[in-house]
């Protein structure tokens, strides 16, 4: 899966579901709507997918949703895809129902578990997530980390949350996990306040120059982050879609939770993969992979949580 600019297609994005319990504001309307369950892949589909695609190429796969957790099957979908060889297997989660699924997912091949987290404060991660659930998403965390999964955070940079700087370093150094901070993007409902809440990751980088000494960390040249450690030990990405785009390395594909296979999550241009032979996907695969930008496309409206943030 080599596209006409030279680039090998090794990473899948797999979304379970477009439903959440959480609101995020950057992420979908209060008033979101989402699929039918009988609308969604199986897990066999998903597993059969997958496996399709790890034959031609595909190394390494994360779930995503909506929130995947939110999924009865989730288990089940992870040993499916734990028969797999890859070469990474993870997860994606807002953390709110992860803990209850610990245990379980123990025993597959999942080794990674990122969590989305925008605030350390209770009051402000109400409002940012539209949903009062700090305390359990931290549960999850250190759970996660207990269990011996590698543990990220990632939180969205904005304007708002930006003061909390310390607290998350400090928050990361006493777990020994690494944190990802994002550019907000231009997707869904956020465009109608990017330009009040955005942040650069330069800008961030600057500040923490003013209390760190940092030293920039090689990464492999398709990464969607790239990486500092600072003097305490501590580990920080940076996912700057906005001012530092990775279009030109990119090698990820998407599936969204209906089937559809998508080359960028800028992109709207999708063809369904769902009750294909392996001899089909060649096709489809070529023609996805016309629509895959090389450049940074400015905007897309469709909302962040039905293509599989």
């Amino acid at each position: 899966m080599i596209d006409s600019f030279g680039r090998r297609m090794r990473k899948l994005r797999v979304s379970l579901l477009d439903a959440c319990n959480f609101r995020c504001t950057y992420c979908m309307p209060a008033s979101a709507t989402f699929s039918k369950l009988h609308d969604l892949l199986c897990p066999d589909e998903i597993g059969l997918i997958v496996s399709n695609l790890a034959k031609l190429g595909i190394e390494e796969v994360r779930l995503t949703g909506g929130e995947p957790t939110l999924r009865a099957e989730l288990v089940e979908i992870v040993e499916r895809l734990s028969e797999i060889p890859l070469k990474r297997l993870g997860l994606t989660t807002n953390g709110s129902e992860l803990e209850k699924f610990i245990p379980a997912l123990k025993n597959t091949k999942l080794q990674s578990i990122n969590v989305s987290l925008d605030s350390l404060d209770s009051g402000l991660f109400k409002r940012l997530a539209r949903y009062d659930g700090l305390a359990k998403v931290l549960s999850s965390i250190d759970h996660s980390i207990e269990a011996g999964f590698k543990v990220k955070i990632n939180t969205v940079l904005m304007k708002q949350n930006m003061h909390e700087l310390p607290a998350f370093i400090e928050f990361a150094r006493e777990r020994g996990i690494e944190i990802r901070f994002l550019e907000l993007m231009k997707i869904g409902v956020a465009i109608d306040f990017f330009d009040q809440e955005f942040v650069p990751a330069g800008h961030l980088i600057h500040e923490l120059r003013q209390i760190h000494k940092i030293k920039q960390v090689p990464v492999p040249h398709d990464s969607t982050a790239f990486k500092y450690q600072l003097d305490n030990g501590v580990m920080i990405g940076f996912i700057a879609s906005e001012t530092v785009p990775f279009c030109g390395s990119c090698s990820r594909l998407r599936l969204d939770s209906k089937g559809a296979l998508r080359s960028c999550l800028m992109k709207e241009n999708k063809m369904n993969l769902r009750g294909l032979s392996l001899e089909d996907y060649p096709e489809i695969i070529t023609e996805v992979l016309k629509h895959k930008p090389y450049e940074r496309v400015e905007k897309v409206t469709q909302p962040m949580y039905q293509i599989g943030g």
